[in-house]
């Protein structure tokens, strides 16, 4: 039951892309972040689970901490990707892929498929962010191929790529869309213009 109220306050908090954690989680706070309080006010709602979260709970076993919200996220994701590439059927699909620094100033890259679902429709799902060295074409390059060979995808599979207009992106001789298009002769680029909005 405890695991469960931790798993339901997760998941609505992804589904909405809330913050979890407060700057102050201390019991005298009175605004613990929306993890804490989403689960405290669960709590109070919720006859079902009142009785085994938060003060009701082993000290050592409330399962709210930081870590454990880590571990549960890392669940949803891991579920999450398993079901679009479940979806994804092995099929082609074109990559966009954007970078970027995060908070702490470390080189990130998001990585989205694009691909026609089974019932014909246009799908567009994020499979990962991934933290790079740098955002040399070929560290990104080598990041992509990674996550390809993690969940056995074909790199000929990839029959499009969308990125901005950086030249390590879409450099003609070194940039990523041509590191691509050397393994996957089908992979057309084209430049994101939700970029220049």
């Amino acid at each position: 039951m405890r695991l469960s109220a931790s798993v339901d306050v997760v998941r609505l908090l992804i589904s909405r892309g809330f913050a979890f954690r407060g700057h102050d989680e201390s019991k005298s706070s009175l605004s613990r972040g929306n993890f804490l309080e989403i689960l405290s006010w669960y709590a109070k709602n919720c006859d079902k689970i009142h009785d085994y979260v938060l003060k009701h709970a082993p000290v050592n076993d409330q399962l709210t901490s930081p870590m454990i919200q880590k571990d549960i996220v890392s669940a949803c994701k891991i579920d999450t990707v398993k079901a679009i590439l479940e979806e994804l059927n092995g099929d082609y699909f074109a990559l966009l892929v954007d970078e970027s620094f995060d908070v702490s100033r470390k080189e990130q890259m998001t990585i989205v498929f694009r691909y026609i679902d089974r019932m014909g429709f246009v799908m567009e799902r994020l499979i990962d962010i991934v933290y790079v060295e740098d955002t040399s074409a070929s560290s990104l390059n080598e990041a992509i191929f990674n996550l390809l060979a993690q969940h056995s995808l074909s790199p000929s599979s990839v029959c499009g790529q969308c990125y901005d207009g950086a030249s390590n992106m879409q450099g003609e001789i070194n940039g990523l869309k041509m590191l691509i298009k050397r393994e996957s002769k089908s992979a057309h680029s084209i430049h994101c213009f939700a970029h220049q909005l």
